[in-house]
């Protein structure tokens, strides 16, 4: 669990507004693992991955660095 709260920490930095999304996710693949998620609730968690990831690779106005 340590790995998430820190991945979920560090994606709060720079992304406040979808880690939310990213903790929901989770929860649901956690709940999925123990036998306890339905169809919709998969569904669900595909619709909260997909939020966070189009704002990870959204090109809102940043300048990203340059590899050297």
């Amino acid at each position: 669990m340590d790995d998430f709260d820190q991945r979920a920490s560090d994606l709060s930095v720079d992304h406040p507004e979808v880690v939310q999304n990213y903790r929901a996710a989770h929860g649901i693949a956690l709940a999925n693992g123990q036998g306890q998620a339905t169809t919709e609730d998969l569904r669900q968690a595909m619709v909260h991955y997909r939020s966070l990831f189009e704002d990870l690779l959204s090109d809102d106005g940043r300048e990203l660095p340059v590899a050297r």
